[in-house]
C-alpha cells in the first residue's frame, strides 16, 4: 500500500507536537549528561517521558488523523463532529471511509441509505436506539452507501490487551484495503485504523 503523508495545515496541532517533542528531548539529554553521577532522579524522569509519550502518541494520531480525513472526505468537518459528539455521549460507532481498494467485495452489505454526508445522519444511525447501530457504516466519496455492515475480523494474535469486536473488525478490514476506519469503542476510547494498525486519537481537536 502506498505510503501516507500529511498534506495539511493544522499549527495549533503542530506546535503542541514540537513543545511535547522539546520537552522531552530536554529531559533526555540532562539525564546523558548526568548518567555517570547515578541520580535516582532518573527514575522520576522515565516515568514523566513514558507519560510524555503516551500524551504525544495520541497528539500524533489526531494530527494525521485530521491530514487523513482531509483527504479520504471532502466532507470530513461533518465527519468529525459526529465522532466528536458522540463521542461525549458515550455511542459506539464503526465508520469505513473507501479510498482506492473497493470495500464492497470485502464486508457483508448491511441496509442501503445513499445519502449525503451529515453529522446528523450518522449520529442517528449509530443511536443505541437504532436498528442500524450495530456493524459499520461505509461511506464512498460524499455519500453514507450503508450501515450495519460485517466487516472481516483480523485474525491477529493480541498478548497486551484484550480487544472487542468493533476493534477487531476495524483491524481486519484495515489488513486488506486501504480504508480508513474510525471506531469509537465500548470504553470511548477513540481509535482509527489504517493498513493493519490502530491509533488512538483525541476528539478534542478534530
Amino acid at each position: 500500500m502506498d505510503k501516507n503523508y500529511c498534506t495539511g495545515d493544522y499549527p495549533l496541532l503542530r506546535n503542541d507536537l514540537t513543545d511535547k517533542l522539546a520537552h522531552i528531548s530536554t529531559i533526555l539529554e540532562q539525564d546523558i549528561a548526568t548518567l555517570e553521577q547515578n541520580e535516582i532522579q532518573i527514575l522520576n524522569d522515565i516515568e514523566e517521558i513514558s507519560k510524555g509519550l503516551s500524551e504525544l502518541e495520541s497528539i500524533t494520531s489526531t494530527y494525521f488523523l485530521n491530514c487523513l480525513l482531509a483527504e479520504y472526505s471532502d466532507h470530513s468537518k461533518e465527519i468529525s463532529r459526529s465522532i466528536h459528539k458522540m463521542s461525549l455521549k458515550g455511542q459506539q460507532a464503526l465508520i469505513v471511509i473507501e479510498k482506492n481498494d473497493p470495500v464492497a467485495p470485502l464486508i457483508k452489505d448491511g441496509t442501503p441509505i445513499n445519502a449525503k454526508i451529515s453529522s446528523q445522519l450518522i449520529e442517528s444511525i449509530f443511536h443505541p436506539e437504532s436498528p442500524l447501530s450495530q456493524g459499520a457504516i461505509l461511506i464512498q466519496s460524499d455519500m453514507v452507501v450503508s450501515a450495519s455492515n460485517v466487516l472481516p475480523v483480523s485474525s491477529q494474535i493480541f498478548w497486551d490487551r484484550f480487544f472487542d469486536i468493533r476493534e477487531l473488525s476495524a483491524l481486519g478490514l484495515s489488513e486488506l484495503c486501504d480504508a480508513l476506519i474510525l471506531l469509537i469503542s465500548k470504553d470511548k476510547s477513540t481509535l482509527f485504523c489504517l493498513n493493519g494498525t490502530m491509533f488512538p486519537f483525541s476528539t478534542n481537536s478534530l
